[in-house]
């Protein structure tokens, strides 16, 4: 029988929302930015009949309260880590994907409890013409400082609205100042450092987070192997469901 429900569930006085459905063994689903639990409907309902699935709205996404203070990678892994202890979750399996894939890379690494990590056009390698991009921001910088300092109301207006990804525009400023130490953070040691058996799934029209980077990623995985997608983008799961759950479905060994 299918077990369904909706955990209540508070860290530090921040209500997580999470819903838990299926049977067998345990599964936790990370969203990307910008995204919730939502975004893997498919996925759960084609992988319920096999596992106990736990679908995370992380904090400042979805239902899911936002921190007062901004947040940092580990305050995130801090958070799935009390989530695992607290609802007694044995060895799971671990999906995440793109900023989801962070926390499962840092988590992994941090605690030796993944099962089996799928990482899915994950985040967390350094990306080609980093310092070409650190620049730009330096630029940005002074330009605001400097448009501040006399008083430029329009310039420093027409500054800030045309500056920073979609992602970050569209954020709340706790979530900005989250968003921006986090893609400060970059994980090519933790990589290293991990021995799970590792799936990374990677649109390969990826222009988010690049098929290269996925390859880079795998190089470091002692335990990995990468399957690409054609004519896809960063949302594959979304893109090919059935490509998608094919490839995720042998890797999990799930015989239908």
């Amino acid at each position: 029988r299918e077990r369904r429900n909706l955990m209540e569930y508070t860290y530090q006085g921040l209500k997580v929302y999470c819903e838990k459905k299926g049977r067998g063994p345990d599964l936790v689903l990370l969203h990307g930015w910008g995204c919730d639990g939502k975004i893997f409907s498919g996925i759960v309902s084609e992988l319920m009949p096999y596992f106990t699935i736990y679908n995370i709205d992380l904090p400042g996404f979805g239902n899911s309260d936002e921190p007062k203070n901004y947040y940092t990678l580990d305050d995130y892994v801090d958070m799935l880590i009390d989530f695992i202890n607290k609802f007694k979750i044995n060895n799971p399996i671990i999906l995440g994907h793109s900023f989801g894939g962070r926390i499962a890379i840092r988590f992994t690494s941090k605690t030796n409890l993944t099962k089996k990590l799928i990482l899915v056009d994950s985040a967390g390698i350094k990306p080609k013409g980093y310092f070409k991009t650190k620049l730009k921001i330096l630029k940005y910088k002074l330009k605001k400082k400097t448009y501040k300092l006399f008083k430029k109301v329009n310039k420093y207006q027409t500054l800030i609205q045309n500056s920073g990804s979609n992602d970050y525009k569209n954020a709340t400023p706790v979530m900005k100042k989250t968003l921006s130490v986090i893609t400060k953070t970059f994980q090519e040691k933790e990589l290293k450092s991990i021995k799970t058996n590792t799936l990374l799934i990677w649109g390969k029209n990826d222009y988010t987070t690049l098929y290269q980077d996925g390859e880079k990623m795998q190089k470091l995985l002692e335990n990995s192997a990468i399957v690409s997608i054609e004519n896809v983008g960063h949302f594959p799961f979304l893109e090919k469901p059935y490509h998608f759950m094919c490839i995720l479905k042998t890797f999990l060994e799930v015989n239908e």
